[in-house]
């Protein structure tokens, strides 16, 4: 058996590095540095280059594992679909008590499910900042926070009317002033906000009004 070797290239850096056990394999580590440097510089300002550099490996390194700086942006995409519909965790009373209305459900547990993961809240950052300049991303999020959403949301409050926990009203039209509001809050915590130290505390406590003016609204 030949030892794999790894080939010293100018500037010190390896085209292909050692494996360490437990290490994050390359392709993870190129998109994590992408990710940080688009929430940071923007993602036209950043290059293949500056995100090789990040890492310590070669732009034909970066290329084996992302034919372009786009698909990279597409692997983003994909990682924030995998998350945006996935149903959040129950939220429990300090009794354990788990019967909460669909509102609640859907927004209590939103700041925690986010800040629990740092990757994410970057990529907010990302696609609400790109968004004005950028047709792709803009399209992403009118598909996917728009039209995708709305169609989301509207069957679960069908269902909702249907099971008789909401009141009668029209569920495409609920789906989409909720989502609006869902999106506004995203917008005003992670980028008018951007600056303010996050408390996930805080930040579930600021949802309560909101969370009960729904309840309120939309009593059976």
């Amino acid at each position: 058996m030949v030892a794999s070797m790894t080939v010293k290239i100018s500037g010190g850096k390896t085209g292909r590095p050692a494996k360490v056990p437990g290490e994050k394999p390359t392709r993870d580590k190129i998109f994590d540095a992408a990710v940080d440097l688009f929430a940071e510089r923007g993602y036209d300002r950043t290059s293949v280059r500056d995100i090789a550099s990040a890492v310590g490996i070669t732009e034909s390194a970066v290329y084996r594992h992302y034919p372009s700086k786009e698909s990279i942006l597409e692997a983003i995409f994909t990682y924030v679909e995998t998350r945006v519909y996935t149903p959040l965790p129950p939220a429990r009373n300090p009794d354990g008590h788990t019967e909460r209305t669909i509102f609640r459900e859907m927004l209590e547990g939103l700041p925690r499910y986010i800040m629990a993961d740092p990757c994410l809240v970057k990529i907010i950052h990302i696609l609400f900042i790109e968004m004005h300049h950028n047709e792709k991303i803009r399209d992403y999020l009118q598909k996917e926070y728009g039209e995708k959403a709305d169609e989301y949301t509207e069957v679960l409050f069908r269902k909702a009317i249907e099971d008789g926990n909401i009141r009668p009203c029209d569920p495409r039209a609920l789906a989409k002033v909720f989502n609006a509001f869902r999106f506004a809050w995203l917008y005003q915590t992670f980028i008018l906000d951007f600056d303010k130290p996050r408390e996930t505390g805080r930040m579930e406590k600021d949802l309560q009004a909101p969370i009960g003016l729904f309840e309120q609204l939309l009593e059976p």
